[in-house]
């Protein structure tokens, strides 16, 4: 099975969680200026340069009536200048999956867990990251 890259991109961080296919594990959460996506890029670019990543799983929130609205445009434009930056990287190894109510998932998660709440800032997005491509493995493993 190839290695999988599950992100969860938020307006100033990108959760990130990896998998080779069976089980999502959380990797990091890459900061930067609030809505200077070029530098989110970037700073992906170099994450996953020593890595070999065969499929990019991004959560797309669409509104709840099913709509695109401004958050999954916004990873639109997110990903178009991921693949400007990643040549190497084709459209087809993008997958969007539906990530409503995600973040939620994961604060409950962390809340249930006792974290603190400056220990819930550091990890929703990696674990709502990790929400993301476990809801991707379960829809290609069935």
């Amino acid at each position: 099975m190839s290695n999988i890259l599950g992100l969860d991109v938020g307006s100033k961080t990108i959760g990130l969680a990896s998998s080779t296919g069976k089980v999502a594990k959380k990797e990091t959460n890459l900061k930067f200026e609030e809505w200077n996506f070029e530098e989110g890029v970037i700073l992906l670019t170099e994450f996953i340069k020593e890595k070999s990543f065969e499929t990019f799983v991004f959560g797309y929130p669409k509104n709840m009536n099913g709509t695109i609205g401004e958050r999954a445009e916004m990873v639109d434009y997110f990903i178009e200048g991921f693949l400007v930056y990643n040549p190497q990287i084709k459209e087809e190894q993008i997958i969007r999956v539906d990530e409503r109510r995600t973040t939620k998932m994961a604060k409950s998660i962390m809340i249930e867990a006792g974290l603190s709440r400056q220990k819930q800032k550091e990890n929703k997005d990696t674990l709502a990251a990790q929400l993301i491509l476990e809801t991707y493995l379960e829809k290609i493993n069935k």
